[in-house]
């Protein structure tokens, strides 16, 4: 079966949806937190040294990078504080929707420019069954997509995505090896966000105007504004980028492996793998699986020999040749109402975490920052601009949560179809 239309046309459809929701009123959230007193919060600050921003945010990823831009472009102070001692090299890869590229550009043209140049444009996308030859498709006219949408689809390796928004941020703003525990509110209105450092217990604090928690699934502010939000494990990944050199020679015949920028799915009757031929010649895989014991782990043997007799032959290939992957668990966040309150509030995978059967985690951080920023243009670092950015974003990634629940669990159902 060859479809040319149908992931256009849900992309357009999910990309509609952020154009289209256009309820800005404001929602009042109570604070949950005790006020530090003026006289505690001055000795604390002086004790302890404390820095002193505009904007205090959580995580060093792709969202909070990204974000640090638009908050410093726009003159504010910002200290970035990320629980990894350091960056480093991470092997996997991510797939980003033009409107993330849009939203992108219109943030930052620059910032764009560097993730396009880094990224590897999706030509061609295909789904394969391994339980029901009836079940496959091939759509071929990604390269139309800029035409329609006025950004590609592309590939892009996570280190590669952390380099390109790293570029250009000053090096003093990061606080590494930094566990953020959670915020205190101050009676002048500002917020301390507190956090301990590497092999230290010892509370840290950093005094901001506003908060945002751009940290991920295990957000630690989300378990103090919502402490009944707990994420939703669904199944076991292994992922990884396999270099050029090594992934040459198993990708010679394209005819029984992948085409250059391709991106595949290929979906069994309890796992499924995602893969993706990058412009430089390297291959991103993803393989997931799903079983009752998430906490056990297999070893490269192992996973080649899950996949051998059932995958074609290139992807025990790939999975035999990687020596370093990435191990984690794929979860979700259910659906919530509430964000944040007085000056801090949630982005991204803190706020809205969702299967990554569309593509869409990284894409809708970068439509948030969108929004964030519009509404900061607006009012001003004020905690109405924060309530409107909530009001506007939350059912939007309602939908896309929830389509991707839907979507992965069709995908399962694909691959189990006789």
């Amino acid at each position: 079966m060859k479809t040319k239309y149908f992931i256009p046309s849900l992309s357009f459809f999910i990309g509609s949806l952020f154009l289209q929701l256009s309820d800005h009123s404001t929602v009042a959230f109570s604070s949950l937190a005790t006020p530090v007193s003026s006289e505690a919060q001055s000795e604390r600050r002086d004790a302890n040294k404390t820095p002193i921003v505009d904007v205090a945010v959580v995580g060093a990823g792709p969202s909070g990078l990204a974000l640090a831009h638009c908050l410093i472009d726009r003159g504010y102070t910002v200290k970035i504080l990320e629980r990894r001692s350091t960056f480093r090299p991470v092997g996997s890869a991510v797939f980003l929707h033009p409107f993330a590229l849009n939203s992108l550009k219109k943030l930052s043209p620059g910032v764009a420019a560097n993730v396009m140049e880094a990224a590897t444009q999706v030509g061609t996308v295909t789904v394969k069954s391994l339980t029901n030859t009836k079940n496959q498709a091939v759509f071929d006219e990604f390269d139309k997509a800029p035409g329609v949408f006025g950004s590609p689809f592309v590939t892009i390796k996570f280190w590669d995505l952390l380099q390109s928004l790293r570029s250009g941020l000053p090096d003093d703003i990061f606080c590494f090896g930094s566990d953020v525990q959670g915020y205190q509110e101050c009676v002048d209105g500002r917020v301390d966000l507190l956090y301990h450092t590497e092999g230290s217990d010892e509370k840290k604090s950093v005094n901001a105007k506003m908060i945002i928690d751009a940290g991920g699934i295990r957000s630690k502010i989300r378990k103090q504004i919502s402490p009944d939000s707990q994420s939703v494990p669904f199944c076991k990944a292994y992922m990884a980028v396999l270099p050029a050199d090594k992934a040459k020679s198993i990708m010679s015949d394209p005819k029984n492996s992948m085409t250059s920028r391709e991106l595949g799915f290929i979906v069994g009757e309890f796992d499924g793998m995602t893969l993706a031929t990058l412009e430089n010649g390297d291959v991103w895989w993803t393989y997931t699986y799903f079983e009752d014991d998430l906490g056990s782990s297999k070893t490269q043997e192992e996973l080649v020999k899950q996949v051998q007799g059932r995958y074609p032959p290139f992807v025990a290939e790939l999975l035999g040749s990687t020596e370093d992957r990435v191990e984690t668990i794929i979860a979700d966040l259910p659906v919530s109402w509430k964000w944040g309150e007085g000056m801090v509030t949630l982005l991204g995978d803190s706020a809205h975490a969702q299967l990554p059967a569309l593509g869409l985690g990284c894409s809708a951080a970068f439509a948030d920052i969108e929004e964030l920023c519009k509404q900061i243009d607006s009012d001003g670092l004020c905690e109405s601009a924060l309530r409107r950015y909530e009001r506007w974003r939350m059912p939007q990634t309602a939908v896309l949560q929830t389509a991707s629940r839907f979507t992965f669990g069709s995908m399962r159902n694909l691959g189990s179809q006789k």
